[in-house]
């Protein structure tokens, strides 16, 4: 198969805003052409193509084969690269039909998609009966005062609990032990009543995980739904906290050709190669909105509500249509910071990565960008692709660059004060106030200073991008 080279500027680019990875990254990066041979079609039927093999070369079809027009996914692709995509992949009936990789075996940072990931690792716990979503927190934290004792794995998953949340307290978190912050942070609201997209209040998901299954949560991980499905340990690196919980809030970094194997999981609803990893009413669950939030489901963004609120602060602004219109309603996405997407549209058997940056950012809004909702390219790109199909119909095309876009919600001076939390986030690092009783500050944490837990962090992290390094040629592409 013929190869040509990545360009310079992409590779600069790629230097630029992932200078964490360039030290993994091979010496020589190529491309792949976007369609690849099509005898891979014939393997899965009907359905298209068959699972893929651990560490075999994703299979791949020609666009026609399965029921998509090859100009337009053409067409659609060059966008989405001229849109900031640095790996953009499509996937029809299991089969990878459109790829933009250039990165190849390189894990790429996920940013809040991580969050998605989470879920269906919570879903495969659940699956195996070590915990429900409608459990209490205090089941797993027996000391939690009764506000948070009675906060449950259901609303953490759907970004309901109530509890403070603002992004320099939730920063401040992480520079100590987000799960204890969590059980320390006052409520602001009635629990399930309003949606808030934070960011530590998701990290007690992981210390539930090791609590519950007795395994630390990245190897649980690894254990149970990343290696069915043939993604090796060294494919990916998870960072860590100060005090080493898990950041399962945006810590992950993954090859996008494993990314989209757990879109594939979820298509199958939750069964591969005849097991039931993720029980399907789980992951109905997971894509199903909320009364505070039509638009979120389990720590997954959804398109079927007719409404939906943002990822604003201080408080989450309110837009009167689905997330992205146009697009199929059935549509759903674990979405991260600058527009990290692995998006799933069941009704297209449709599976698409989208890893990059943007090159529109709302200034009006920028907090947008946590999803990528705030830019309309990425709306553009998920019509083309969707209307590329041959075989359904396709939605009315609605222009994403016409859809109102609203502005952050800061004009008073009450406004600002909460958007900074100045005296929240000094509790946190201090460990005073409400936050005493986590007994631990930005010097003193869990028994241990913090050039300890800088040090193992160190460590546990090199290890991972040096198994990563290793790991690059595991796979042939």
């Amino acid at each position: 198969m013929s190869r040509r080279a990545l360009m310079i500027g992409e590779k600069s680019l790629m230097s630029r805003h992932f200078p964490w990875l360039v030290g993994i990254a091979a010496a020589a990066i190529t491309v792949f052409p976007m369609v690849s041979p099509a005898a891979t079609a014939q393997q899965g039927g009907e359905r298209g193509c068959s699972e893929r093999v651990s560490g075999q070369p994703v299979p791949r079809a020609s666009p026609g084969e399965v029921g998509m027009d090859s100009v337009a996914l053409r067409d659609a692709l060059d966008f989405g690269t001229r849109a900031g995509g640095i790996a953009v992949q499509v996937y029809r009936h299991g089969c990878l039909v459109a790829d933009h990789t250039p990165t190849r075996n390189q894990p790429l940072p996920l940013a809040s998609a991580t969050k998605g990931v989470t879920a269906a690792v919570i879903g495969r716990a659940v699956t195996l009966g070590h915990l429900s979503v409608d459990d209490p927190l205090g089941r797993f934290f027996p000391h939690a005062d009764s506000a948070h004792a009675n906060l449950t794995v259901r609303q953490v998953l759907t970004q309901t609990t109530g509890l403070h949340f603002s992004w320099p307290a939730d920063l401040a978190g992480q520079q100590t032990d987000a799960v204890r912050q969590t059980l320390a942070a006052p409520a602001d609201y009635a629990p399930g009543s309003t949606f808030q997209y934070a960011q530590n209040t998701v990290m007690v998901l992981s210390k539930i995980i090791e609590i519950a299954t007795g395994a630390d949560f990245q190897d649980f991980a690894q254990r149970e739904l990343f290696a069915p499905l043939g993604i090796d340990r060294g494919n990916w690196v998870w960072l860590r906290d100060r005090s080493g919980n898990t950041a399962v809030n945006g810590g992950l970094a993954m090859r996008p050709d494993d990314l989209a194997l757990l879109g594939h999981l979820l298509l199958r609803e939750g069964r591969w190669n005849g097991d039931q990893l993720i029980d399907a009413d789980y992951l109905r669950q997971a894509a199903t909105g909320t009364a505070a939030n039509p638009g979120y489901g389990f720590l997954t963004w959804l398109n079927s509500g007719d409404t939906y609120r943002g990822t604003e602060v201080p408080s989450a602004i309110f837009y009167d249509h689905p997330q992205f219109p146009g697009s199929p309603r059935d549509m759903y996405s674990y979405e991260g910071a600058l527009g990290q997407f692995m998006t799933v549209v069941p009704s297209r058997d449709l599976v698409v990565v989208r890893l990059g940056i943007p090159l529109r950012v709302d200034l009006d809004n920028p907090i947008a960008i946590l999803t990528g909702s705030g830019n309309p390219d990425n709306n553009e790109l998920f019509q083309r692709i969707t209307r590329a199909v041959t075989d359904i119909p396709a939605d009315p095309y609605v222009d994403p660059y016409l859809v109102e876009r609203k502005p952050l919600s800061v004009r008073t001076a009450e406004d600002l004060a909460a958007l900074l939390d100045a005296s929240t986030a000094a509790a946190i690092l201090l460990g005073v106030g409400p936050y005493a009783a986590s007994d631990c500050n930005i010097v003193w944490c869990n028994g241990t200073f913090v050039a300890v837990d800088v040090f193992h962090l160190v460590l546990d992290v090199g290890g991972q991008v040096a198994a990563a390094a290793l790991a690059l040629g595991n796979t042939p592409r």
